[in-house]
């Protein structure tokens, strides 16, 4: 903590108590601290900091563990014993990314979403450490699969893992941004499942785009993948702008 001249006033220098300074302390001595600069950001951070272990026990991990439950299964059955083939593995990859980005969905319920009172820690800050948090586990449960599946495919075998990464990024941006604006004016399960509706209708229109317009190509580097991965790499931005105005704190 900075202290100047003008904010802290020592006894040696003090003027004496009397009529001229009635608002002066009894042993002629006044103490006033400046707050830093960047204190309060400080504060927060380390406030924010501290959350992170009690939100760590009030997120719902239950959907996150089924679907990874539930991925490992599909990973582990299709083709048991066999070297998967690349559309296999594609498709393994994409079900596990878009389930995850809906499972993600239900660690941003909280139950003081909604609430416009005050509260110590703003409520942007909350929601980031809850899409933290979710992210960062869905995100580690699909490189896991990834690695897996990395493992089953043949020599050689084409599987760019960014043009991979950007899809996963894209279905975990709109789950979460789905879901933070859901909880703005739901509470419970309920705004989660709405949040996995909206997910999934989204990547269903995707799906049944005309050929030309494909974007989900079936194979890895052949046809319009270029343009699609393209295409994709460009919308990444948006979910997560999304996501950002949609933690904002509420306002009466």
């Amino acid at each position: 903590m900075r202290l100047t001249p003008d904010t802290v006033r020592s006894p040696g220098n003090a003027p004496e108590s009397g009529p001229e300074s009635g608002s002066e302390s009894g042993s002629g001595q006044a103490v006033r601290l400046a707050v830093p600069r960047g204190g309060a950001f400080v504060v927060r951070w380390r406030t924010a900091v501290l959350l992170v272990r009690p939100l760590t026990r009030a997120v719902d991990w239950a959907p996150l563990a089924v679907v990874t439950a539930f991925a490992a299964a599909l990973l582990t059955l299709m083709n048991a014993g066999d070297p998967l083939g690349g559309a296999d593995a594609l498709l393994l990859m994409r079900i596990t990314g878009t389930l995850l980005g809906s499972a993600a969905a239900f660690a941003l319920v909280d139950a003081m979403s909604a609430d416009l009172g005050p509260a110590a820690v703003p409520r942007w800050v909350r929601q980031a450490l809850r899409c933290l948090l979710a992210g960062g586990a869905a995100v580690a449960v699909w490189f896991v699969a990834f690695a897996h599946v990395l493992s089953r495919l043949p020599e050689g075998a084409l599987f760019p893992v960014g043009d991979l990464m950007v899809e996963m990024g894209v279905c975990l941006g709109i789950g979460l941004a789905s879901a933070a604006t859901a909880v703005r004016y739901a509470t419970g399960r309920q705004a989660a499942m709405a949040a996995v509706v909206v997910q999934l209708a989204l990547v269903l229109a995707t799906i049944l785009l005309p050929d030309q317009l494909r974007l989900w190509p079936p194979t890895c580097g052949f046809g319009f993948w270029d343009q699609a991965h393209a295409f994709w790499l460009g919308m990444l931005p948006v979910p997560y702008v999304w996501l950002a105005l949609a933690c904002r704190d509420l306002r009466r």
